[in-house]
């Protein structure tokens, strides 16, 4: 392993500022890991070349967009389908978050809702119609304090 196939404490420092803002300018960056900007912008890429970084995205305040229900939504299914309900699930413009699980679930998903009939709707009208689902089970996730 070369090392250009490692990371160094510059690395994480670049790595974890970019984790809370990625639309952060090299400027910013510079001020903080003292590097040059070029310098700054070469590591980036030699990140997303390793795979270490993998995107860059945005975090979106849902209630802002009047999706004030969060919901977990804990979908159990039947042997040999987890594929093929995978691949839908993300499709879904309420599920923000499809994790595949090992344990009494197969699918944790984060949902975004409206309100409690838009959540009604969405599992009896969507999820409990995916070929394959078991069981669906939600828990409701409580607002941070500071919202």
């Amino acid at each position: 392993m070369g090392s250009t196939d490692r990371t160094d404490e510059k690395d994480k420092q670049i790595i974890e500022i970019l984790s809370k803002n990625a639309r952060i300018s090299l400027r910013d960056i510079k001020k903080q890991v003292n590097l040059s900007p070029s310098s700054i912008r070469n590591r980036m890429e030699r990140l997303v070349d390793m795979g270490v970084i993998k995107r860059y995205t945005v975090e979106i305040d849902y209630t802002k967009m009047g999706l004030d229900i969060q919901v977990l939504v804990l979908i159990t299914t039947k042997p040999g389908t987890s594929k093929n309900i995978y691949s839908r699930l993300s499709n879904y413009m309420q599920v923000t978050g499809v994790m595949r699980t090992a344990g009494p679930a197969n699918f944790i998903l984060t949902v975004r809702v409206r309100d409690i009939a838009e959540l009604t709707r969405f599992i009896t009208g969507e999820l409990e119609g995916l070929d394959g689902v078991e069981r669906i089970e939600t828990m409701f996730i409580l607002p941070d304090e500071k919202e």
